[in-house]
């Protein structure tokens, strides 16, 4: 195959894998929590599955640029784990240095996360080659194809939230919504009357976001066994307003607070 021909499958093939990829892994939580308003960060929803189908359409020709294998492979994995940490550090805005600390220690294990794809990009563009030395039916070629895309489509449902997470966001979508109706701190739900300035500023669109870690956020709350799951979520008003709740099990009365 002539490296220009090579190079212009690697990118078609990583568009589409890319594209199965961020179809999933940017709908699958707003499928399974419909009417909890998430937050999604810029250029939007439409606007991320665009860009990550882009970024993994350039790392497949990255990794079909070179006429050996391997170079192509590495080069594409390293540069799929630059890009994708500069992302994370942009929308970590707030914690700049922990971003930094984290992905320098998570730098190497990220760099075989996007190993995988590069190398199933090179394995595809290599089956797609016609070549009188290897007769591949078509049908067996595009099947492979389709099977990749399937594959990078069940990649992306990993990102669906915990069943803990998802219950705990339905939630906080209803405390918010029946906090939002009080008009006094003492009619407000137990847990947001500790969250100083609630009734006077809690008005107007508002979304969810998924905090990292719910030691940081500064409450008294139950001891859970080793290993459980305790959401914490962040809730921001389009005004600036925000607070943080952390729900432990058995997950109903969560844990709230300025933050």
């Amino acid at each position: 195959m002539e490296l220009t021909s090579q190079r212009r499958i690697g990118l078609i093939l990583g568009l589409a894998l890319g594209l199965g990829y961020s179809l999933s892994s940017n709908l699958i939580n707003k499928f399974f929590l419909p009417d909890v308003p998430l937050f999604v960060p810029w250029p939007g929803t439409v606007g991320l599955i665009i860009l990550t189908t882009t970024m993994f359409g350039v790392l497949g020709l990255i990794a079909a640029w070179t006429e050996e294998s391997l170079p192509g492979v590495i080069a594409s994995a390293l540069v799929g784990s630059v890009v994708s940490s500069l992302w994370i550090i942009l929308n970590e805005a707030s914690n700049r240095t922990g971003a930094f600390i984290t992905l320098f220690l998570v730098f190497l294990p990220r760099v075989f996360f996007y190993l995988p794809f590069s190398w199933l990009v090179r394995w595809l563009v290599s089956r797609l080659e016609v070549s009188s030395y290897r007769n591949i039916a078509p049908a067996r070629r595009w099947l492979s194809v389709l099977l990749s895309f399937l594959l990078a489509v069940l990649a992306g449902t990993f990102r669906l939230y915990p069943e803990e997470v998802r219950e705990s966001l339905v939630r906080m979508d209803e405390l918010v919504q029946l906090g939002m109706q009080a008009t006094t701190r003492d009619s407000l739900p137990r847990s947001l009357q500790s969250v100083e300035g609630f009734v006077s500023n809690a008005n107007g669109d508002y979304n969810f976001t998924i905090g990292a870690d719910p030691d940081n956020l500064p409450v008294q709350r139950p001891v859970v066994e080793f290993g459980a799951i305790e959401p914490f979520i962040i809730t921001r008003f389009e005004n600036g307003f925000r607070f943080g709740c952390v729900f432990s099990p058995p997950y109903v009365v969560p844990a709230c607070i300025d933050y």
